[in-house]
């Protein structure tokens, strides 16, 4: 059981490690060409906006929803091809009457998400204008993510996690080709291009299962397997919602640039990707192929095996993520300063991006354990209880924000949303040991210390190389990273850290 989830989480990181890698590249094309501009930040808001509903009807629904039920079929392909045809026809349905509401209420959303531009009619005139074209994104990206439920409870992970990619791929395609022609539209055009090659490539991969898309819209709703998955929903669009609130809230305090300062917006923007790296990378891959036997386990009334595996993923992300977090907040400002700072992106732009990364590190573990820990309650078929707590976490999110914004300009924002994060997974994990019994912790408590030391240790020795090190600030961060992997991989060898020494089995098994 565990080799095989160990396998699919390594295809599922190869994917989105592959989409990462294409994503900081765009981000420093468009940090090169747009710095912190009224463009970039027109763009962004426009973007957000069609990205509530996206989690409301993508992967709100796909990974909720559609992925737990759907994984119940995985012995019967005839099944699930049916009931995944009847999920993707009304999701398909409902993307588009949610397409033609946004490119209509276009002026009433960006006024809503971004008060502050309003004393900018330039901006707000761009913002509103991008925000229809960018509308048409949500019906792509949409049906493209809900497709990637029938493919997860096929057992075939890669595909989904490298469909990504190719949103990137038409960012920097047409940021080096087209930008001199397009300049003030290239990201919008960029995005729908995505988009569409985002949907192509998952129906391929279902046409080559032998799925084909049959249209009968009069037989969805007899589909007992939807009718369980709508029954579902409300609880999820709610905890969407909440979500993205949370995300529309940072956006917003940004937006009023007189109290955090010019350029808050496009800061946000460019060290979220930092944070959803590892997120991406690692929890994502952890709980999209566990939730697919977590389901299963679910249904057999088997939570021997469901606890099993709880603590074998869980152990997995604080080996995982906690290293990370230390070289983040030992390292923000040299990383923000060589992956960025050059072009549009200035001295200014360096320091509040560099701070927003800081305080939303100390976050970090918080962010990714949700990110299982809700998935762990899609998979109990319990949709309201996440819902429940995310709504309490984002009221604790805007106090604080609020509160913070005020010392500590753009980064009290991030540390506002660290700081609920840490309520929002405390709750939610008293709440499932609630559901499935006791966890078995004994053997982890000695590793989580050890984990906890030598990654401060690394992060302590990474800062201490980048200061020493007399090299351009390039080839300074080429030698201090992987000299932090060394530093915590080795001491964690000889430290009796359980990965480690599954992964040199590992590796020398491949040999």
């Amino acid at each position: 059981m565990l080799k095989k989830f160990t396998r699919n989480t390594y295809l599922v990181g190869l994917g989105t490690g592959i989409s990462m890698i294409l994503g900081f590249l765009r981000d420093i094309l468009v940090a090169n060409f747009f710095g912190t501009s009224a463009i970039l930040e027109a763009f962004i808001v426009s973007f957000r906006i069609p990205n509530l509903f996206r989690s409301i009807l993508g992967e709100g629904f796909s990974d909720s929803v559609a992925t737990p039920i759907l994984s119940e079929y995985q012995d019967d392909r005839q099944k699930l091809f049916k009931a995944g045809n009847n999920m993707l026809l009304f999701s398909g349905m409902a993307l588009l009457v949610l397409t033609l509401l946004g490119i209509v209420f276009a002026e009433f959303f960006v006024r809503l998400l971004a008060p502050g531009f309003l004393n900018d009619p330039t901006k707000f005139s761009l913002t509103v204008s991008y925000t229809r074209i960018t509308f048409s994104y949500l019906f792509f990206i949409g049906l493209s993510v809900n497709s990637f439920a029938i493919l997860y409870s096929l057992k075939r992970f890669f595909i989904p996690a490298v469909t990504p990619a190719f949103l990137n791929l038409a960012f920097i395609i047409g940021l080096l080709f087209f930008i001199k022609v397009l300049k003030d539209y290239i990201l919008i055009i960029c995005v729908v291009s995505g988009g569409v090659l985002q949907l192509l490539i998952p129906f391929l991969a279902l046409k080559r299962a032998g799925f084909i898309f049959k249209f009968k819209p009069a037989q969805i709703f007899r589909d007992s397997s939807l009718v369980r998955m709508l029954k579902l929903m409300p609880a999820r669009v709610i905890s969407s919602i909440a979500y993205q609130l949370s995300v529309i809230i940072d956006t917003a305090l940004a937006s009023f640039s007189q109290i955090v300062g010019n350029g808050a917006v496009a800061a946000l923007f460019f060290a979220n990707p930092y944070i959803h790296l590892p997120m991406a990378l690692f929890i994502h891959s952890i709980s999209r192929v566990a939730v697919v036997d977590l389901s299963y386990y679910q249904k057999q009334n088997n939570l021997s095996d469901f606890r099993k595996l709880f603590v074998f993923s869980f152990q997995n992300i604080i080996f995982l993520i906690i290293p990370i977090t230390a070289v983040y907040l030992f390292l923000s400002g040299p990383i923000i300063e060589v992956v960025l700072y050059r072009g549009g992106f200035d001295l200014h732009s360096w320091q509040m991006t560099s701070a927003v990364l800081f305080f939303y590190s100390l976050g970090l573990f918080f962010f990714c354990g949700i990110k299982f820990l809700v998935n762990c309650f899609y998979a109990l078929k319990d949709t309201k209880t996440p819902a429940k707590v995310t709504v309490v976490s984002l009221l604790l999110n805007i106090i604080l924000s609020v509160w913070l914004m005020y010392p500590l300009k753009v980064g009290g924002i991030a540390l506002g949303s660290s700081l609920a994060a840490v309520f929002n997974f405390s709750f939610l994990y008293y709440l499932l040991t609630k559901k499935i019994g006791p966890l078995d912790w004994q053997d982890t408590k000695s590793q989580l210390i050890k984990i906890i030391i030598l990654s401060l240790l690394t992060g302590l020795a990474s800062r201490f190389l980048w200061d020493f090190l007399v090299f351009n600030k390039y080839l300074k961060m080429a030698a201090v990273l992987p000299a932090a992997a060394v530093i915590f991989f080795g001491s964690g060898y000889f430290a009796g850290i359980k990965q480690v020494h599954y992964l040199k089995r590992w590796i020398l098994a491949k040999k």
